[in-house]
């Protein structure tokens, strides 16, 4: 996996796969072609949902990973770029007849300290979401992250989207448990907060300290620090069985050991809705 830095200096060219769905993210235009062919043999083989993570495709000028989801920031220049980036991305999203658009709404490092602000400029982009999303007729999930100090409850992403039918919650497991530790709090209390509107998810490891978007695997127990995917999936699956399993870790190859992550998802799944949906 690329450092940060990599990140930074040159597009991610992210394909995450999902349980019979895919998201594409931070692919330069210049390789769009050859993406497609990618897309359509992974139509072919049951691949049934596609998303875009904003940014997709990432512009000739854009060189940092942070400005796509600058929507917190004081300098009103600096959220005109992020939303004309995720303007770009509904349109090509559009073109490419994906089923939704995932962007994150705040970004740690340059977004305002004051919490009154932040909570104003969190309602007005969610309002100029909602109208985007009207506009390209896309629904679009935002992606809960924890580490903006004015901006970082389940609760407050919850009331965020609560009035607008366009949007939905990407439950992202790692940044949220990272961010649970990070403010001290209970990482299943902010996953029962966000699950009434999750549409989406993103799923990948850590054990809080370390790397991240760690690929899953059967042996990482709960009782060894991992996350309890168990836990959280059978919180989520009971407000939205058809919620959208993404595995948020680029990999170069399926092998044995990432398959076998795939396939405890898969079975963990079928096994909790069997359980729910058992007179």
């Amino acid at each position: 996996m690329p450092s940060r830095a990599d990140q930074i200096e040159q597009p991610a060219c992210y394909l995450h796969r999902g349980i019979d769905c895919v998201e594409l993210f931070d692919y330069p235009a210049n390789t769009l072609p050859t993406l497609r062919k990618t897309l359509v043999r992974m139509r072919n083989s049951g691949c049934r949902t596609l998303s875009f993570h904003s940014p997709m495709p990432r512009p000739d000028h854009y060189t940092d990973s942070g400005v796509a989801c600058t929507y917190l920031h004081e300098d009103s220049a600096r959220r005109e770029i992020s939303f004309a980036l995720l303007e770009d991305t509904l349109t090509h999203a559009k073109d490419w007849e994906a089923d939704y658009v995932v962007t994150h709404l705040t970004y740690g490092k340059t977004d305002t300290r004051d919490p009154g602000r932040a909570a104003a400029l969190a309602t007005a982009a969610c309002e100029r979401f909602a109208a985007l999303s009207r506009a390209h007729d896309l629904p679009i999930d935002i992606e809960f992250a924890a580490y903006t100090a004015a901006f970082n409850t389940a609760a407050q992403f919850a009331a965020a989207v609560a009035p607008h039918p366009e949007l939905g919650l990407c439950i992202d497991t790692g940044h949220a448990m990272l961010g649970a530790r990070l403010n001290r709090r209970d990482y299943f209390a902010d996953i029962r907060a966000l699950a009434p509107r999750a549409r989406s998810m993103h799923l990948w490891n850590t054990q809080g300290d370390g790397p991240e978007h760690i690929p899953l695997h059967p042996a990482q127990s709960p009782a060894e620090g991992w996350i309890d995917l168990e836990q959280t999936l059978r919180i989520v699956l009971a407000h939205n069985p058809e919620i959208n399993l993404v595995f948020e870790y680029p990999i170069a190859k399926v092998d044995r050991q990432i398959q076998s992550g795939y396939d405890w998802i898969k079975t963990m799944k079928a096994d909790i809705l069997r359980k729910q949906t058992k007179p």
